[in-house]
């Protein structure tokens, strides 16, 4: 995701970042500058930013979603939104190959840790 800012006023603090949206309308996920420990230099009027996202989307359920970036000035604590742009670039998720429970797949690394046979079982120490 790529966002481009252009300050009209001094921003002392700027925070660049976007919402992700489901088809409802409701708050999916979210992120921005501060939030990921990245502080941005002051803005004068007119000085572009340009910042790059480099997400990693775990495959979603079928629907229509919307990217909504925003500008703010302060921290993550305190802030005045600048500027926001509600549902700036849509999608559309289609199905994937496997079924999705819930809302998303979560990608996992699975391995075995143990395994206890019966005859090992038999040999372990009761504790009690």
């Amino acid at each position: 995701m790529r966002i481009s800012v252009r300050a009209k006023d001094t921003i002392t603090q700027p925070v660049v970042g976007f919402m992700l949206r489901n088809h409802l309308g409701i708050d999916f996920s979210g992120t921005n500058t501060a939030r990921l420990g990245v502080d941005l230099p002051p803005m004068a009027p007119d000085d572009i930013f340009t910042v790059d996202f480099h997400v990693q989307l775990p495959e979603l359920y079928p629907g229509s979603f919307s990217f909504s970036p925003a500008i703010a000035d302060g921290t993550l604590i305190s802030y005045r939104t600048c500027d926001w742009i509600d549902n700036a670039v849509t999608m559309q998720m289609g199905r994937g190959r496997g079924e999705i429970y819930g809302f998303m797949h979560l990608p996992c690394r699975v391995e075995l840790n143990a395994t206890l046979t019966g005859a090992s079982r038999e040999r372990e120490p009761v504790l009690g």
